[in-house]
């Protein structure tokens, strides 16, 4: 039960950076813009959506599209942040664990300097 209410009291409590109260989700940003009668995080979250409508990252195939079985459907969530100039963040992330790697994606490691000498030596 110790667990429980620690990890509640984690999950629940209040979040702040540079000492502005920072929402955990769509719904509690619109409410903190209520409680400080501003729009700060609605725009912060309408200029992130309209940046990725200008990099054309994604394709609108429409409602009644259906993906195939070969498509995965993946959670996205908005991320809050107060940057140290006051300014409010969001960012668009998704769920990336929950996506395959594709098998032509190669990871380049690399080398640092001491490690170089060892394998020389």
């Amino acid at each position: 039960m110790v667990n429980e209410a620690k990890l509640h009291s984690f999950c629940s409590k209040p979040v702040c950076m540079c000492g502005f109260q920072v929402p955990r989700n769509h719904t509690k940003a619109l409410e903190l813009d209520h409680i400080n009668s501003n729009t700060l995080w609605r725009d912060a979250e309408l200029t992130e959506l309209s940046q990725i409508d200008e990099c054309t990252s994604f394709l609108d195939e429409g409602v009644g599209f259906n993906p195939g079985p070969d498509h995965k459907r993946i959670r996205v969530h908005m991320f809050y942040a107060v940057k140290h100039a006051g300014r409010n963040k969001a960012r668009l992330v998704t769920g990336g664990h929950l996506a395959e790697t594709p098998v032509d994606s190669v990871c380049a490691s690399v080398v640092s300097s001491t490690g170089a000498r060892i394998l020389a030596f």
